[in-house]
């Protein structure tokens, strides 16, 4: 079923789904981070052991996240969705009850299950429900939305947190009304009219194509830039290098999210005019500019218009690998590959930290910022080794709806 064929009404009321989602996901560890000293206080605990918190919300992932993908493929997406989004919920309401940090790890642990999952599913509803150049309008808006929420739900998190420290957990309680949302409307059911053996090798095909591993790849390359130089160099650099405070380096920051936010929403008017290839290798030019820039930039700020480079690169990179690879799968394999997409993302959220973090030590942070850039070169041999182009194939699907 696509936007074309649905009535006003239901089209409106699954963008809210979707962008709604898109909201729970950025609040998910966001609105903790401000959160942490005093949660450490509550629970006697030393400053450093409190990431635990936001650990045990994200490891789950790699093991919930395929399992989620497989069944949203054979049982439907409904299935999945609702009892993630409520597991979400509870669990939030569950670490406000906590009485020990023990019991609040373990109540994140299973509030990640489900986020893990509807995590996934927001952007295979987007795939499922728009297709062309509306499904890379949406997948554009949704990263708009998801830009906004990382941005803002610090501050909000922060505040609540300020008025008691239990506040900004009760925020999962959002995923109640879309709960209720979801349970009006039709989402695609593929199992209903494929065989498990049938969906499996339909799968497995589209893992071996070689454009689509190309995609994976630039995945794995993206967030081990993202997690690598952007979030674990560059707040040592500005540190060392600039004597920046903690809200300098914050705003700085907060700057390449507005820049993701400025490209994603104007990233259907450049596919428009421009091929996928040149806008990938715009992509990774903006990259590798930023980077070096950043490594060498003289004062605090200058360092602002470097990463601007860099977060028009996200908001242009994201979107658009994730429309390319979503039209490379069938209804039936759908959201399985775009499970292992994110496990690549999670995957590339710890190698980043360990390579680069281990070159700032070594050598400077200005040198393993300039190594960002490497990623991007890498990113270039895949764009035109492989020939990435958005595919034309039109997918129609015989699924059921539920």
């Amino acid at each position: 079923m696509y936007y074309r064929t649905m009535n006003p009404s239901t089209s409106t009321a699954m963008r809210i789904l979707v962008f709604g989602i898109a909201l729970l996901i950025a609040t998910g560890i966001a609105s903790l981070v401000p959160a942490l000293p005093l949660l450490a206080d509550e629970f006697d605990i030393p400053l450093a052991d409190s990431w635990g918190i936001i650990a045990a919300f994200a490891l789950p992932g790699f093991i919930c996240i395929p399992i989620a993908g497989a069944l949203a493929d054979r049982i439907g997406r409904k299935r999945v969705l609702l009892p993630a989004l409520a597991l979400f919920a509870l669990g939030g309401v569950a670490c406000v009850l906590a009485q020990s940090y023990t019991q609040l790890l373990v109540f994140r642990f299973v509030q990640g299950v489900g986020a893990s999952a509807f995590a996934l599913m927001y952007t295979t509803l987007i795939a499922d429900t728009w297709q062309g150049h509306e499904r890379l309008t949406m997948m554009s808006r949704s990263s708009v939305v998801l830009g906004i929420g990382t941005a803002a739900s610090p501050a909000v998190g922060g505040a609540l947190a300020m008025l008691d420290w239990r506040l900004p957990f009760l925020l999962s309680l959002a995923a109640l009304p879309l709960i209720f949302l979801a349970l009006r409307l039709p989402l695609l059911n593929p199992g209903a009219s494929s065989s498990f053996r049938a969906s499996a090798g339909a799968y497995l095909a589209s893992v071996r194509d070689r454009h689509t591993l190309a995609l994976l790849g630039l995945t794995l390359l993206t967030f081990i830039m993202l997690s690598g130089p952007l979030l674990t160099c560059f707040p040592i650099l500005a540190e060392q290098k600039f004597q920046a405070t903690p809200l300098e380096t914050g705003l700085i920051l907060a700057l390449a999210s507005l820049a993701a936010g400025l490209a994603a929403f104007g990233l259907p008017k450049l596919y428009r005019r421009y091929s996928t290839r040149a806008l990938l290798l715009t992509v990774t030019a903006l990259y590798i500019i930023g980077f070096i820039s950043i490594s060498l930039v003289p004062a605090l700020w200058l360092l602002a218009p470097a990463v601007l480079l860099y977060g028009l690169a996200q908001g242009l990179n994201i979107p658009l690998v994730s429309t390319l690879l979503a039209d490379r799968a069938g209804d039936s394999e759908r959201t399985s590959l775009l499970a292992l997409n994110g496990i690549l993302l999670r995957l590339g959220q710890i190698i980043g930290p360990a390579i680069f973090g281990t070159l700032a030590g070594w050598a400077s942070p200005s040198f393993a910022l300039a190594a960002g850039s490497v990623p991007a070169v890498l990113m270039i041999w895949l764009i035109m080794a492989q020939g990435l182009q958005l595919s034309a194939k039109a997918q129609h699907s015989t699924a059921e709806y539920v």
